[in-house]
């Protein structure tokens, strides 16, 4: 008896057994932003801002002064960051820096992926102001995980940059090609705590845990394109018409200086949905 209370007393202990079933003392609330490396970021700013309605709340600067980042905000959680480096841009035309979540208690989350097995870097804080950790998915993607200080550059500009003009007001999803699905819908679920809610058309999506966020996997051999498939190759806005959305981009399209918007669609989920291609080639959907 005394030996088998051992042996019960070490597997409690073991990293395996507490990581599954340990409860989780923080929250992963939503897909904060999507980061791309951009070629003219003069043109992208003008395609973000007066196109698609976004504005800049500030921007970050290298200590020389020359630029570092753009970003066009969507709403108080949520922002689009630009980097203007053309040199990180792939020939196939994968410009993704990251994708990022935000999380209550970065500390927690850290000692959680730690007894999970993940490899991941103490929190620092970033240049903004916030507390920022990074991980790669099975595939390489990139993620930033952030949480919200209070002398963060987000948070120190609430109520501020939110105009009229904005085609959407919230960020959904962003599509992530992998190559083994099993594994890269293992990693989002078990390991991130993503729950997994369904499959649509050739994409399978999983839901932020503590939000209504969610990307999707897409096998890259299922993709027309799959050789030298980009990493995200389109992410989601959602608009409460799609046909006024449509509208209003084709009328800003005038000009010519921007994109006539795709015809509508309707999706295999039934939702409408037009489409805009920025100028590095990444499709923004605009999805009720």
């Amino acid at each position: 008896m005394v030996r088998l209370i051992f042996f019960l007393a070490v597997l409690s202990c073991s990293p395996l057994l507490r990581a599954e079933g340990a409860a989780r003392n923080f929250r992963i609330t939503t897909l904060y932003h999507v980061g791309y490396w951009v070629r003219d970021i003069g043109k992208v700013r003008d395609f973000y801002g007066k196109y698609l309605g976004f504005e800049e709340p500030y921007v970050l600067n290298y200590p020389d002064g020359k630029l570092q980042l753009a970003i066009m905000k969507v709403n108080e959680r949520q922002v689009i960051y630009l980097f203007p480096d053309a040199s990180k841009i792939k020939p196939n035309g994968e410009n993704l820096d990251h994708l990022g979540l935000l999380v209550d208690n970065i500390a927690a989350l850290h000692d959680d992926l730690i007894v999970r097995g993940v490899k991941v870097g103490d929190p620092k804080r970033g240049r903004i102001g916030d507390l920022l950790m990074g991980v790669r998915d099975p595939d390489g993607h990139p993620f930033e995980l952030t949480q919200l200080e209070p002398e963060g550059q987000l948070l120190q500009h609430q109520g501020k940059n939110l105009l009229a003009t904005r085609i959407s007001s919230h960020l959904r999803s962003a599509t992530l090609v992998v190559a083994d699905l099993p594994a890269a819908v293992s990693y989002y679920r078990d390991i991130l705590g993503f729950k997994e809610i369904g499959t649509v058309g050739d994409a399978t999506r999983l839901q932020v845990p503590d939000g209504t966020d969610f990307v999707e996997l897409v096998l890259a051999d299922r993709k027309p394109d799959a050789a030298g498939a980009r990493s995200v190759p389109q992410y989601t806005l959602v608009v409460p018409d799609a046909a006024k959305a449509f509208a209003t981009l084709a009328a800003r399209s005038q000009s010519g200086e921007f994109p006539v918007p795709a015809p509508m669609s309707i999706t295999r989920d039934g939702k409408r949905q037009t489409s805009v291609v920025d100028p590095d080639g990444t499709r923004v959907i605009l999805s009720e």
